[in-house]
């Protein structure tokens, strides 16, 4: 997935193979978005990606990048991050017993949740990151990876356009995922432009009064009234009464 001007899109899918590196993924994933020619200002990967060989390929390809480095244990390792008072920047050490170890840019940030969340005191965040301006300060790491978040909400929307089928053949089930994405997609990039065909100046309009779940609603009336399914519906009914 991808922001734009403010707007997620997914622009691949594909299938995972069992036992099929991350790595792999990553590198499928980088060549499929140069190949139409889609160019990446900063990556933003969930923190399963945290590995040696990932970052070896976001390295060796020079791509921006912020990644969570996830805690595991209750000593040593990215903790040792979180023993100074406050957020900073530092290097990590990271180590596998394949690949060897590599030496990145992390930033640690600690976050107060304020009794928000049923949580009190101090969090800590650390990340591994690269091609950050020496401008950037450690909390807006946390906020410009919050961005991501919003990727998640465009699979949940996805659902909303989703065809249903009872088939376990998974190239069906992916096909139905991807039509679903080119509807949420096309959703995203003309909502501005529905919003400002059918405003009337008259009235106060809402650029969300073409939700999604509308659209699919008037997708599902549109095919009912092509194939005169409503009619099919209503005979069938008919009969059923008789």
């Amino acid at each position: 997935s991808m922001v734009h001007d403010n707007q997620r899109f997914v622009v691949a899918l594909r299938f995972v193979e069992k036992g099929e590196s991350m790595a792999t993924i990553v590198a499928w994933l980088l060549n499929r978005l140069k190949s139409i020619g889609i160019s990446i200002k900063r990556a933003y990967l969930d923190k399963g990606f945290c590995s040696l060989p990932v970052l070896k390929t976001l390295k060796r390809r020079k791509i921006k990048f912020i990644l969570p480095i996830p805690v595991r244990g209750k000593l040593g390792g990215v903790r040792k991050l979180f023993e100074a008072s406050g957020s900073h920047q530092t290097t990590y050490r990271l180590t596998s017993p394949k690949p060897g170890a590599l030496e990145i840019s992390a930033v640690a940030v600690k976050k107060y949740s304020k009794g928000r969340y049923k949580r009190k005191g101090a969090r800590w965040f650390a990340y591994a990151v690269a091609g950050l301006s020496k401008s950037v300060e450690p909390h807006q790491v946390f906020e410009m990876y919050r961005q991501r978040f919003g990727i998640e909400t465009s699979y949940r929307q996805m659902n909303q356009v989703r065809a249903r089928t009872t088939s376990r053949n998974p190239v069906i089930r992916l096909l139905l995922v991807g039509l679903a994405f080119i509807l949420f997609n096309l959703y995203i990039a003309n909502r501005q432009q529905f919003a400002i065909c059918l405003k009337n100046p008259a009235k106060p309009f809402s650029k969300f009064w073409l939700t999604l779940r509308r659209l699919a609603r008037m997708l599902a009336h549109a095919v009912e009234n092509l194939y005169d399914l409503a009619d099919v519906v209503s005979r069938h009914a008919l009969v059923a009464l008789s």
